[in-house]
């Protein structure tokens, strides 16, 4: 019987960062300056780029105001309403939040990124089942660029409600994505032997050392699985990895 070192954490990475991807748009304006309501039709969409922009620069309040002045102009704009809710929730205002990422997804059900972002925010609220319920529904999305990381948040809610089938089920479906997405690897491997499974975890995790290169939390689950198989020798190479 082992004693491992580390238990399993599901979630280490915030939510939010690992499925927000990109907010930045292209284009996006860094100033007030040029934007004019009556003369360009399009001033809506560069109130949001100027929001999301502040935004990505953690300047909450220029933020609200940029994207409140696009929400004047266009109630429904989709990209405003996710960009407002995610100011909102930095600045702790859940019920604000909650209410824009569903003004969003009213005005655009496609809208992929920002239903990821809602299931963020839903995990972040400990509303497990309903951020899985989200990411199921993004994850039909076949064209999506960042389907893959989708498929292992989806994998990483089903671990926060114990549904360890589909938690598997969804993680391996990452892999098949993009094989070379280490993040997945290293949450199979420790599905695997939250189960016990030290033969089946034993696969995934070199997989992620490949990829990722060593770390000392992965070392440490290395040596535990080494050991458990029974691999000495193993378990001795990765105990000087990580002494080193």
């Amino acid at each position: 019987m082992i004693g491992h070192r580390r238990r399993i954490t599901l979630f280490r990475m915030p939510m939010l960062s690992v499925l927000a991807g990109s907010l930045l748009l292209a284009g996006c304006a860094t100033s007030g300056q040029g934007i004019s309501d009556d003369a360009n039709p399009d001033a809506a969409e560069a109130y949001t780029q100027l929001g999301v922009a502040y935004l990505e620069r953690d300047n909450l309040p220029r933020a609200l105001n940029a994207l409140d002045r696009a929400l004047e102009l266009d109630p429904r704009h989709p990209e405003a309403l996710q960009a407002l809710a995610l100011v909102y929730q930095q600045q702790g205002e859940s019920d604000l939040a909650n209410r824009y990422f569903q003004q969003a997804l009213n005005a655009a059900p496609s809208f992929t990124r920002a239903r990821n972002n809602y299931a963020a925010f839903l995990y972040q609220q400990a509303q497990f089942s309903q951020a899985c319920e989200q990411l199921e529904i993004a994850s039909q999305d076949a064209q999506y660029a960042n389907r893959a990381q989708l498929f292992t948040n989806l994998g990483q809610c089903y671990l926060a409600i114990d549904e360890f089938d589909k938690a598997r089920e969804r993680l391996q479906r990452a892999q098949n994505i993009d094989p070379r997405n280490p993040r997945g690897y290293l949450m199979l491997a420790e599905l695997e032997v939250s189960q016990g499974n030290y033969d089946q975890a034993w696969a995934p995790l070199q997989n992620y050392l490949q990829l990722a290169g060593p770390d000392p939390a992965a070392l440490e689950l290395a040596i535990d699985v080494a050991l458990a198989r029974g691999d000495d020798a193993a378990a001795a190479d990765y105990q000087r990895l990580l002494n080193n």
